[in-house]
This record gives C-alpha cells, sequence and structure tokens, in this order.
C-alpha cells in the first residue's frame, strides 16, 4: 500500500474516534451525556460539511465544473448547518438528519475513483452512522 492510501486510511479511522467516543460518552448517560451530545452533533456537521467540499474540490478539478455537481456538494453544509440551526429540535432529530446526510454521501462516494476510495469511505461511513445510531437510541 503505497504512503497517500495508507495515510489516508489512518486519518479516516482516526476521525472515527470522536464519532464513537461521543456516542459512548452519551450511552454512559453521565453527567454531561447533553454536552457530548453537543460535540458529537457538532463533529458530524463537521464531517458532513467536509464531504461535501470534497466534492466541490473533485469537479472543480476537472477544469470544466458540472453545475448539478456544484449545487449538490453545496446540499451536506446546508443539512450540517440544519443539524446545528438553533430552533427547538430534539437532539435525536439532528442526529438522524447527520445520519441520513452521510448515508446519502456514502451512496454518491460508492463508486468515486481511486479503486480503494470506496472501500475507505464506507468503512468510515458505517462507523459514523452506527455511531450517530447508537446516541439516537440512548437519548430518546
Amino acid at each position: 500500500m503505497d504512503q497517500g492510501r495508507t495515510t489516508a486510511w489512518a486519518l479516516a479511522l482516526a476521525g472515527l474516534i470522536p464519532f464513537v467516543g461521543c456516542a459512548v460518552m452519551v450511552a454512559l448517560k453521565g453527567q454531561d451525556a447533553d454536552a457530548w451530545l453537543g460535540a458529537l452533533i457538532a463533529y458530524g456537521a463537521v464531517i458532513l460539511s467536509f464531504l461535501g467540499g470534497t466534492r466541490w474540490g473533485a469537479v472543480l478539478a476537472k477544469g470544466s465544473p458540472d453545475p448539478v455537481t456544484l449545487v449538490l456538494s453545496n446540499l451536506p453544509a446546508l443539512v450540517a448547518w440544519a443539524a446545528l440551526a438553533p430552533l427547538e429540535m430534539p437532539g435525536s432529530l439532528r442526529l438522524g438528519l447527520l445520519a441520513a446526510g452521510l448515508a446519502l454521501m456514502w451512496l454518491w462516494d460508492r463508486r468515486r475513483p481511486p479503486g480503494w476510495y470506496p472501500a475507505l469511505r464506507a468503512t468510515a461511513s458505517v462507523g459514523a452512522i452506527l455511531s450517530l445510531g447508537l446516541a439516537v437510541l440512548v437519548s430518546v
């Protein structure tokens, strides 16, 4: 495995640590569970926005960007913003928005080159979505 691929995998797996760690802290239902839930929602929003940005960058790198892809690549940031908006909304709904956004990005990226990238995205997405799901189950 080349160094770039190894680094990408290491970063993707390390990126799961906040998802899993925050979800576990929420599940433990300690006095800081709400703070950990907020941290999980914030981190999920950051990652969802990042994934939209990777699409934006990839389409711009092609030289003649596809307008539809440019528009669609902005939707993850809007979903992330909605999950963070200061509205009366239960944490489970915020987590659900993020999980849905991550799942849709995973589906969009499943055939994206290079050939090893879909496996990386599947691993990272499943770990993130399961973490958000655990937090939903224990926070309702």
